[in-house]
Formats: structure tokens, sequence, C-alpha cells
């Protein structure tokens, strides 16, 4: 590996990012990845995305500075922006899009006649009686308002980061098999290809190793404060079409109980799901997907330490995520019985939910722990660390993910992102 080459660990849609545009930047990259690329936590995303974070000016920046790189992917990633509705109370609705003022302006709407239906930003809140004119197929929820917010949707995280090996690779970047066991001195890693170590040097090294980071970090700087989450998603076959095809991103903004009296009754001893037989949390959600739809759900997530790409789901994991739509729509009760197929990934994490981005060591950056917010941040996040890696001026927001913020002793972690986390 020649001396002045960039080397990316890790093939995700992060580290293709970042080596894309330090290869734009005229840098020759190599990708280290033990797996092949986009196989690992990128494969396991729910492929969100949204300029809306409550409280957090900062993350919702790095995404909308990510859109506005998305132009030469933008056929790949087949974005569909039907934006986010989340469900619930009209006061905390209310109090969600006045702590967002980055998502645009807010309209409110008493009547079906004043919802803009082909808006591209900011929100709409849809009080008691307009929500059901409007989404037909939420009338049930007679005491319940929507907030739609705009600037949201899916889209697809493998075209996008397949794009993005291409892009990489039509500037000379290349992905080599192989896994990274530790730096060697400064400039220098030690590496291993097909069973034969080898040191590396290298002009800068960015890791972007996803649930690989806890090892990492303990050679690296332990004191930085991450850990991982198991989170599943379930995809549901939808044969009687319960789940409305044109629907935007539903989420269940309140509290509740998955499981009836008896239920709990019966399920009293089984200690697995004694988390589950209380009151839970909001942020039950779920989308439409081919011919059927997703449902997610993640109450109660216990920190573990990677063991592998994914965790292996509970069986109880798609059940639980079913049930917790059901307030959205009733009718997928029908589904309970159903086995869904079932995936997930690790969200690596820090405590207030935002990333490490930027320089550990000489030489030496982050790009990691992007819990739950990977796919959208990629093309913001890759572009601002090749400014990093090249010196060049960065936007104020950015230092609002320096790994060194953990060494300020006047840092207070505001935690606005862990509680916007879906």
């Amino acid at each position: 590996m020649p001396r002045e080459s960039v080397l990316v660990v890790g093939a995700g849609i992060l580290g293709l990012s970042a080596a894309h545009f330090l290869a734009q930047k005229g840098l020759p990259v190599l990708v280290l990845e033990r797996e092949a690329p986009l196989s690992c936590t990128s494969d396991k995303s729910t492929e969100c995305y949204r300029v809306f974070w409550p409280g957090e000016e900062s993350l919702a920046a790095l995404v909308a500075h990510g859109l506005e790189h998305l132009g030469p992917f933008a056929e790949a990633a087949r974005m569909k922006p039907r934006g986010y509705l989340y469900l619930g109370r009209a006061e905390d609705l209310l109090a969600l899009a006045q702590a967002a003022p980055h998502a645009g302006p807010l309209r409110v709407h008493r009547k079906a006649a004043t919802y803009p239906e082909g808006a591209e930003e900011g929100m709409d809140l849809l009080l008691p009686g307009a929500l059901g004119e409007v989404f037909p197929y939420l009338a049930h929820l007679k005491a319940r308002a929507g907030l739609h917010v705009r600037r949201a949707g899916w889209l697809s995280a493998q075209g996008l980061g397949m794009a993005l090996l291409e892009a990489l690779r039509a500037a000379g970047g290349r992905v080599v098999r192989g896994e990274f066991l530790g730096l060697e001195g400064e400039g220098s890693a030690r590496v291993r290809l097909e069973g034969k170590e080898e040191v590396w040097s290298f002009l800068a090294l960015v890791l972007a190793p996803g649930p690989g980071l806890l090892p990492l970090l303990r050679g690296l700087d332990p004191g930085l404060p991450v850990a991982a989450e198991p989170h599943f998603k379930a995809w549901f076959p939808d044969p009687l079409r319960l789940f409305p095809r044109e629907a935007p991103l539903l989420i269940w903004n309140e509290p509740g109980e998955i499981f009836s009296p008896e239920e709990r009754a019966l399920l009293a001893e089984a200690e697995d799901l004694a988390p589950l037989l209380g009151p839970l949390p909001p942020g039950a959600h779920g989308r439409p997907e081919g011919e059927g739809f997703l449902a997610l759900y993640n109450p109660w997530p216990r920190a573990e330490e990677p063991r592998a790409c994914g965790p292996t789901p509970p069986s109880w994991a798609g059940e639980v995520a079913l049930r917790g739509l059901f307030p959205i729509l009733p009718g997928l009760r029908a589904y309970l019985g159903v086995r869904p197929r079932v995936d997930g990934g690790y969200y690596v994490r820090t405590p207030e939910n935002l990333p490490l981005l930027g320089p550990v060591a000489e030489g030496v950056y982050l790009l990691a722990a992007f819990s739950g917010y990977g796919v959208m941040a990629a093309l913001g996040a890759g572009e601002v660390l090749a400014r990093m890696v090249l010196g060049e001026a960065l936007p104020p927001w950015a230092y609002s993910f320096l790994p060194a913020r953990y060494r300020d002793p006047g840092y207070r972690p505001q935690g606005a992102a862990a509680r916007a986390q879906l």
C-alpha cells in the first residue's frame, strides 16, 4: 500500500461515502473490509431519512447536508419522500414541531381543505377530525392528531451504497478483503490478508467499522463512551392489504401496553418477556414495503458485546413489532400468528446519540456511532470527513460530533437525539 494512500476500514455505507469523497478530492484510497461490501449493518438498515430532529439542530444539519450531495446518486437511491407521520396527542406533537424549527414552517389544520397535499417542506399538524379526513385509514383515531413531517421518507440503502462503490472504483479507489488488527505506530497499521499479517503505511486512517468499533476503541481510546444495542425489524406479507400502500412512515408517539391483562397473566412466568409486559415507551413505527410492510419496535434495547455482524433475533421480536402498530392500524391483528422475516443489526451509540466524527490521533479519524441514522447521514458525514483529512474549513455544526468533546470538562450532553431515536 503506497504511503500517500488513505486507508478506510469498513465498506459499509459510511466507509464507502468517506472513500468516495476522499477520492473525489484526488487522494488515492484503499478500503479494507473483512466481509463483502455493504453486508453488515448497512444491509440491516430500515432505510429511512428525516431532516427532523427535535432539539438537535446539528443532526438535522448533517442529514440536510447529505441530501445536498444526493444528486449523482438519486436514481440509485430510489427515494420515496412520503414523510414521517407522528400520531398522538395534539399538544405533544405541537411540542415536537416547536422543538424542530430546522424542519421548516409549521402549518396547523382543523380541516382537510387547508392541507397541502404535495408539500415538500415544513410540517403539517392535522388536528383531531382533520387527521381522519386526510388519511381515512386513521379515522378511528378520533381524539388523536398527526404531525406530517415533509422532508423525510425512505430510500434504498443498497442502491445508494452500490452507487458509491461504483463511483469509488471509477475514481481509482479499491476495496480489499482483509482485517484491520490495530495501529503499528504513527502512520502505519497492522492488517491480515488471507491469513497473513502485514504492516501498511498510510497518509490517513479512517475507521468506519460499524459494530466492530468497540474492540477497536479499547486499543485506541478506551475513554470514549460507546455501547452497542441490538435492534430488529420485521417484514410481514400483506395479502389482505391492511397496511395502506400509499402511507408515509407511521409512528405511534404515545406510550402504551401491547398485551391485554389476560395475556399478561399467561406470560408472567416468561423471564425474557418480563420487560415487555408493562407500559412501553413511544416509538412503534412501520411503512409499506413491496407486497408487505415493515414493522419496527425496540422498546427496551439492552447493550451487549457484538459477536457478529448482526444479533440473533429473539423469537418474539416480530410479534412485538406488529403489536406496537395495533393502535395505528387495528386490522393488523389479523396477522397475529403469521411468521414474519426478522433481521436486525447493532446500533452503536454514544450516551447522547451523537456520532463520533473526527480525529482521535494524529492522522486517525473515526466515522462511527451513527446509531439508527447511518444511511441518512452517510453522504454528509463522508463529505465532512474528507474535509477534515485535507484540513479544509468545516461547517459549524460538525464540531458537535468531534470525539474530543469528551475531553472537554465543560461538555454537557443534551440527549435530545437520544430521546428522538426510533
